[in-house]
């Protein structure tokens, strides 16, 4: 397994389309994605991993929904880098965990305190895997779009 970050130029396209099977949305036009925001986990030589970041001057995700935007309730603000997304081919076999790491690596860079995930409650996989890498949950909340429904705030320091 290989992790790089900022994602080179060839591997972007393949990187965005793993994380919109994810998160991707019909209401919102993705223009593409930042390359400086995220990471990919490569197997083979192909991406089969893939996490975005985002702080106060952007995220993975370039675009925005447009008019559905007035429906999208922000989280409280915070020092911490964001987790964008995290998306992998294959679960379970430590592409996650990698990422993640190399997430930690990046808010230490940019001299963050710690990361942030926000996470729908209803998601029990994720919610799980953040608490085994030690993410404890900081609040909760209607965050994100109307339908996503109670969203946990999980914080980890580095």
């Amino acid at each position: 397994m290989q992790i790089l970050s900022p994602i080179p130029d060839p591997l972007l396209p393949a990187a965005g389309r793993l994380w919109w099977r994810h998160f991707g949305n019909p209401l919102i036009r993705a223009r593409g994605f930042s390359a400086a925001n995220g990471a990919v986990a490569l197997r083979g030589g192909q991406v089969a991993g893939v996490i975005g970041w985002r702080d106060h001057q952007g995220g993975f995700l370039r675009g925005g929904p447009g008019l559905v935007a007035l429906l999208y309730r922000p989280a409280p603000p915070t020092a911490d880098l964001v987790i964008d997304g995290i998306a992998v081919a294959c679960p379970r076999e430590g592409l996650g965990r990698a990422l993640i790491a190399r997430a930690e690596a990046e808010a230490r860079t940019r001299q963050r305190l710690g990361l942030r995930a926000e996470v729908a409650a209803r998601n029990a996989a994720a919610l799980a895997f953040y608490g085994d890498l030690g993410f404890q949950e900081q609040g909760r909340g209607r965050f994100g779009w109307p339908w996503t429904g109670q969203v946990l705030l999980l914080g980890k320091r580095v």
